[in-house]
């Protein structure tokens, strides 16, 4: 069973509303309503991270005019399982890039992928996070 749908095969709506939203919370660190830099993710990984995963979603919907659906996923489905490496990374100690709290997520969403329809799921449900994590005012740095 996907994490990313209902019994009735729908998008789940918490998935892109009060999940979304909770997931910026633990992303974007706020106290006394002042970001809380060192354990929040800053714009640029987050932009890092959202950018590959679209560039490869747009990968998939060129591949699948050449070819089918099931096709054109698994030719991309190693890249997108790849980022795992690319988190993990980045959320080395040594040189922490971004919280743990986005690198377990990031880990689990992508661990959950085995479809194209997952994929373009967790990629709506990616999208309202970033949304979310701008409206908390996310770093620039």
């Amino acid at each position: 069973m996907s994490i990313y749908f209902d019994d009735q095969g729908n998008i789940r709506k918490e998935l892109l509303g009060e999940e979304s939203e909770n997931v910026a919370q633990t992303f974007v660190v706020l106290k006394d309503n002042k970001l809380v830099a060192r354990e929040s993710v800053n714009s640029a990984q987050l932009r890092r991270f959202y950018g590959e995963l679209k560039s490869l979603e747009k990968k998939l919907e060129f591949k699948r005019q050449g070819g089918s659906n099931s096709d054109a996923f698994l030719s991309i489905l190693p890249l997108v399982k790849m980022v795992k490496s690319k988190v993990a990374y980045a959320s080395n100690p040594k040189n922490q890039k971004v919280p743990m709290a986005f690198a377990n997520w990031l880990k689990k969403n992508i661990d959950a992928i085995e479809t194209a329809e997952d994929f373009e799921a967790f990629m709506l449900h990616f999208e309202a996070v970033v949304g979310f994590c701008y409206g908390r005012g996310i770093s620039n740095s």
